[in-house]
């Protein structure tokens, strides 16, 4: 038996930002066949299960947060590295200076600077509503003591977002990412999608040459030293192609399905 791990953005969906038919078809057929399937991604949970519950997956763990939140078939938590609170206190507190958006993402809760555009870009990118308590008092009520964010994502205009990338690349115990121009992912330094996927077998009982990832982007690299076989879809960075044992068609031409019925296939030749 197999367990196949995918990243989601970029390597999963097709040009509708969904699962199209022929990926719920391949994905139903791996798991009809015993295997595992295993999303990994930046995203929140209840995003992912909204995904999952279009191939009847959501008997499947889930890797949230690139690593930072690994949740078990049950919906235990069998991986958790959060932010630290007095760092998610200090991005608060920068945001609220320059009146940057911040949306601070604790397990399974979404709390945002207000309602926004960007809150309403999220609400229709994810399918997911925000927590009734907004980012400020998440804050201010010491909430983010006890329920430490795993993601931050600040959304702004692209000189706010800079300078708060610059401001954090100096602070220990964060990492950055920068998914788009306007748009900066922080997580716990110690946080990693290659972390995630091995708790995530071994919740499972995966050996690691048992494991498949798919990726596009660089911080899917990691992911692809925690698992036998990496795959690359072709639309990926030139560095997740060179470190990919494997490439894929495009994630817009259905590159998994069609890494995955090629799998089946040969495997029960």
């Amino acid at each position: 038996m197999a367990m196949f791990c995918t990243d989601i953005d970029g390597t999963l969906l097709n040009p509708d930002r969904t699962l199209s038919l022929r990926t719920i078809d391949a994905v139903r057929a791996i798991r009809a066949a015993g295997h595992a399937f295993v999303l990994c991604s930046s995203r929140m949970p209840e995003s992912m299960r909204i995904l999952e519950r279009l191939y009847d997956g959501a008997d499947e763990p889930l890797i949230a947060y690139n690593g930072g939140l690994v949740l078990s078939r049950s919906g235990a938590v069998v991986h958790d590295v959060a932010i630290a609170p007095e760092h998610a206190r200090r991005i608060a507190e920068y945001c609220s200076d320059v009146d940057l958006h911040a949306s601070f993402f604790a397990g399974e809760d979404w709390h945002v600077w207000g309602n926004d555009p960007w809150t309403a870009r999220e609400i229709k990118n994810t399918g997911v509503s925000p927590h009734s308590m907004p980012s400020k008092e998440y804050i201010s009520s010491g909430r983010v003591d006890v329920h430490p964010p795993h993601k931050v994502m600040c959304m702004g205009e692209q000189s706010l977002v800079d300078e708060i990338e610059a401001l954090l690349s100096t602070e220990p115990g964060v990492v950055t990412y920068r998914s788009k121009d306007t748009y900066l992912e922080i997580a716990n330094a110690a946080c990693s999608k290659g972390l995630g996927v091995v708790a995530a077998a071994a919740e499972l009982g995966y050996d690691k040459g048992d494991c498949y990832f798919f990726g596009d982007n660089y911080n899917d690299i990691p992911a692809f030293a925690a698992v036998g076989t990496s795959i690359a879809v072709a639309n990926g960075k030139q560095a997740v192609l060179d470190a990919a044992t494997v490439t894929t068609a495009r994630h817009h031409h259905d590159g998994v399905a069609a890494y995955l019925e090629t799998w089946l296939a040969a495997a029960g030749a």
